[in-house]
């Protein structure tokens, strides 16, 4: 449940009070059946974490290992749901026109970074949502977008 965030905050009772009178003004609390989901899945056994851990890390890998059979340098997150990933020239400062050409172009959907804000620009987000082999697929039509054109194709190698 992405952006279903639950959290907690210890600490001096000042602060936590002066915290919880912040984030009454710029944040929202969650509604009792996120609550009540939160306190079961921490309660319960781990054995599907685990599982869903080695899901997102074999995503992570296949996609990771693809980027960088293509030429396109990435870092390997410890843990996420997403890979970030600094577009190559000439796209490196409009992340914007990137995925939206792309998604044209292929079907493939990336976030643009700087959806994110101002440090974002010239990154992507990919969301590990699909099985490997799509992920595969969807690597080599990025490929196949960026060596479309000639400036593109000598900086992905």
């Amino acid at each position: 449940m992405g952006g279903f965030r639950i959290g907690f905050a210890v600490g001096n009772r000042e602060l936590i009070a002066a915290l919880a009178r912040i984030k009454a003004v710029v944040d929202f609390n969650q509604y009792r059946g996120i609550l009540r989901g939160a306190i079961a899945a921490l309660a319960s056994p781990q054995e599907t974490v685990r599982q869903t851990v080695e899901i997102f890390q074999k995503r992570r890998d296949c996609l990771v290992g693809e980027l960088h059979r293509l030429g396109w340098p990435v870092s390997v997150p410890p843990a996420t749901l997403y890979l970030w990933a600094k577009l190559p020239e000439p796209w490196a400062q409009d992340s914007m026109n990137f995925c939206t050409k792309l998604v044209a172009a292929t079907g493939v959907a990336l976030s643009p970074g700087a959806g994110f804000g101002k440090a974002g620009e010239g990154y992507v987000r990919f969301a590990l949502v699909h099985e490997p082999e799509v992920l595969v697929t969807a690597a080599q039509k990025i490929a196949n977008f960026l060596n479309a054109g000639t400036s593109i194709s000598s900086s992905l190698g």
